[in-house]
């Protein structure tokens, strides 16, 4: 009957023991391993930190949609006003065509 309070108290300290050693190695580890695996960790690619590379995806994405709505406008004419009126069509755009 005393050994499960005995095992119990041995588990638990070798619990505490080895979350306390594994503890030391997050983010702020200066080890010569943590810091040869990545030397530059602010930096995703040569020149360019994350916050930048997720930046130029979006502005692309952003840039890849609005070129999609022009096509969709080419693809079903309605990107300029239509030619079969037999009275002259005023521009209101101020862009010649």
């Amino acid at each position: 009957m005393m050994t499960f309070p005995i095992r119990s108290i041995c588990t638990v300290g070798l619990l505490a023991g080895t979350l306390a050693l594994t503890a030391c190695a997050g983010k702020n580890d200066v080890s010569y391993g943590a810091i040869s695996r990545n030397l530059t960790p602010e930096l995703r690619g040569l020149q360019e930190r994350p916050v930048d590379v997720s930046r130029n995806m979006r502005v692309a994405q952003n840039q890849n949609w609005r070129m999609f709505s022009d096509d969709l406008g080419r693809v079903f004419y309605t990107d300029h006003p239509s030619r079969l009126s037999p009275f002259p069509v005023v521009d209101t755009s101020g862009n010649p065509r």
